[in-house]
């Protein structure tokens, strides 16, 4: 048993430093505009977190992984359809997908929330209805044609955020904590795509979208394989 848990922490560090590396060259391709790194290495991100993921679960019998799973999926098409620039429309295909992950991370913390028995509160629910009307009503004037598909889009990650933040109150106080910041940094990202593309571009917009964006991923994935793996200690000793 404890070698097991050894070699499952050994897994676990070679998976993050190989994600750290492949984060860090594709930072530093945004950094120093070598434009072959950059485009290169961003399509390794989110399969590098999703094989790390679907190893270190393998063989747990847990639906919540098939939707964690699902939802780095979609994020990765989204990834992929935002680096052409070329085409307009691919921008809304990328929303389209992103919308798909967020739908699929909110009914995954929907979920949760059922089984730790976590009840709805006001107290999160008005800060982030706030957030998201303020951006909104600073971004409308600006997005024309595109109005539409962000305020769809700003609701439904705003839902995740209140959903992810909710989990601060589960037992599994480290996931939960992993979880709401994911989340914080998923619409920090966001939310700079949204500023920089559609109201006010602003200096190093790329790296501060992509560090955030990084980051919620790596957080969000990393509470996920916490919950799913303390789940299956826990229901094993039963």
């Amino acid at each position: 048993m404890v070698f097991g848990l050894k070699k499952l922490h050994m897994r676990k560090i070679v998976w993050i430093i190989g994600f750290s590396v492949v984060f860090l060259f594709h930072l530093a391709g945004i950094i120093h505009e070598i434009v072959w790194l950059a485009k290169l290495t961003k399509p390794m991100l989110i399969p590098f977190l999703g094989y790390f993921f679907w190893d270190l679960t393998y063989g747990i019998k847990n639906r919540l992984i098939t939707l964690f799973l699902v939802a780095l999926l979609f994020s990765w098409f989204g990834d992929l359809l935002l680096m052409n620039t070329a085409d307009p429309s691919f921008f809304l295909y990328g929303l389209l997908c992103f919308l798909v992950a967020q739908l699929c991370y909110s009914y995954f913390f929907y979920r949760i929330m059922g089984q730790q028995k976590i009840k709805f509160s006001w107290l999160l629910f008005f800060p982030v209805v706030i957030y998201y009307a303020v951006l909104i009503s600073w971004l409308a004037p600006q997005l024309g044609g595109m109005k539409i598909p962000v305020m769809i889009y700003g609701a439904v990650i705003s839902m995740m955020l209140l959903l992810a933040l909710h989990l601060l109150y589960m037992p599994a106080i480290r996931a939960g904590r992993l979880f709401a910041l994911g989340a914080v940094f998923f619409v920090a990202s966001d939310s700079a795509l949204a500023i920089n593309k559609f109201s006010a571009p602003f200096p190093h917009a790329a790296f501060v979208i992509m560090v955030t964006y990084g980051l919620a991923q790596f957080l969000l994935t990393n509470g996920a394989l916490q919950y799913i793996l303390r789940e299956k200690s826990r229901h094993s000793l039963f």
